[in-house]
């Protein structure tokens, strides 16, 4: 099972624990330790996607669940009225994130925040989050990384100019979170309320 580069520190804290626990004589310590190496694997697993060809698609930039699909007026970089579509991550979803489509990074914002429960409404607002504008031709898409209740480190593996393919990993919030696609009022929206979706795979919505 492949595993994200940034869990291999974690994974291998209660592998190394495991190995001492043996060394001094200890086989149901090494044993529990074993089991939470095994279960922080499954929470890093990076398996790997094979993203569709279209090019009008706007692919989910996580696995998880379809929270909810709004309007909103206040999705920098957009600047402009945008439909939101929120992705909730569980525990035991894969946590890495997706590029929805292909284009170039124009705008990434870090912003420190609180660590409520991510499912919350308000925890687009008030949560650690990080957003991600990415542009293709004239085509505008932001995606937001949300920290939750017990995720509260997000990595973005890309920067501002970076050229990113649809699919592609562009980082991850560990231990699960919330993840945000803002996309124009124009666009079809493919998915509805409740859907289960995946990162890279599923498409959620369409431009002509």
């Amino acid at each position: 099972m492949p595993i994200a580069k940034e869990g291999w520190p974690i994974v291998a804290a209660p592998i190394m624990a495991a190995g001492a626990a043996v060394a001094f004589g200890r086989p149901f310590f090494a044993a529990a330790f074993v089991v939470a190496a095994l279960a922080l694997g499954l929470f890093f697993r990076d398996p790997k996607r094979l993203t569709p060809h279209s090019p009008t698609a706007v692919f989910c930039p996580a696995d998880g669940k379809v929270l909810s699909i709004d309007e909103v007026d206040d999705a920098d970089p957009l600047n402009e009225k945008s439909r939101r579509i929120s992705v909730f991550m569980s525990l035991f979803d894969v946590h890495m994130n997706y590029a929805p489509i292909s284009g170039r990074v124009e705008y990434i914002k870090y912003r420190k925040g609180a660590f409520h429960r991510a499912n919350l409404p308000d925890a687009s607002r008030s949560n650690e989050n990080n957003s991600i504008g990415i542009r293709q031709a004239h085509h505008r898409v932001m995606l937001r990384q949300i920290a939750g209740k017990v995720a509260r480190r997000i990595v973005c593996r890309v920067e501002v100019n970076d050229q990113v393919q649809a699919g592609q990993r562009i980082g991850l919030i560990k231990f699960g979170s919330r993840v945000e696609l803002f996309i124009p009022l124009e666009w079809e929206v493919l998915v509805k309320k409740g859907d289960r979706v995946k990162g890279g795979v599923s498409e959620v919505g369409r431009f002509h």
